[in-house]
């Protein structure tokens, strides 16, 4: 099953955090901010394999061949993260009807120019996986051991609606974005039995959604034009 991964429009990401009001009162920890409009770190992933008999591959789609084996009875493979799991916050531009932003415009810079106030919702669905690089996605069985607290989903879809008052200063337009706290995580899987008796995949990245993070809910604020 191929995965999509939605690209995010994150627009700018020196929000002036002053013009919102705070949607919560549970502070959530903060993480280093992605805008998921342009990120690409798992895809840009560049994983080797190498089986035990020296043969060594990089082409993701033999990578995926062999990743696929871990789904056999007769091979077993374990992960193992290489260095420290990052955590990100990755933001989403939140949608009112499925596709296009609610842009509160207060273009106007004359004399008689003032604040725009405007309640915002919107909501983001998002859906994440593991992968390979080169958009090459791991229909890979449960129990490897990869990714965030050893576990493997297939596919998760999370969607959040969100609403929150937003200060649009004259020759400004403001947009309401939703964050998504992320574990990013590095790892070699070591792979025993199977083709030429085994092989270790190293390099491979995956990307989850941390569980129980707090709701992240803020303005864009950009400038007119």
């Amino acid at each position: 099953m191929n995965l999509t991964r939605l690209g995010v429009v994150a627009g700018t990401l020196t929000t002036a955090l002053a013009f919102a009001v705070p949607a919560a009162s549970a502070i959530p920890p903060e993480y280093t901010n992605v805008d998921g409009a342009t990120d690409n770190w798992v895809n840009e992933a560049k994983p080797t394999a190498e089986y035990k008999n020296g043969i060594k591959e990089t082409d993701p789609a033999r990578i995926k061949e062999i990743l696929d084996q871990c789904k056999g009875q007769s091979v077993s493979c374990k992960a193992t993260t290489v260095g420290t799991p990052q955590k990100v916050t990755k933001w989403f531009e939140a949608a009112q009807d499925g596709n296009n932003a609610k842009v509160v415009e207060n273009c106007r810079t004359d004399g008689g120019a003032k604040d725009v106030d405007h309640t915002v919702g919107g909501m983001h669905a998002f859906a994440w996986g593991w992968n390979v690089g080169a958009s090459v996605d791991i229909p890979l069985a449960k129990g490897v051991g990869i990714g965030i607290n050893g576990q493997y989903n297939e596919t998760n879809t999370d969607t959040k609606t969100e609403s929150t008052k937003i200060v649009v200063p004259p020759g400004y337009r403001g947009t309401l974005q939703i964050g998504y706290d992320m574990e990013r995580t590095v790892s070699d899987i070591n792979i025993q039995g199977g083709k030429f008796g085994g092989a270790k995949i190293s390099g491979v990245r995956t990307e989850a959604l941390l569980k129980n993070s707090g709701d992240r809910v803020r303005p864009d604020i950009v400038k007119c034009g």
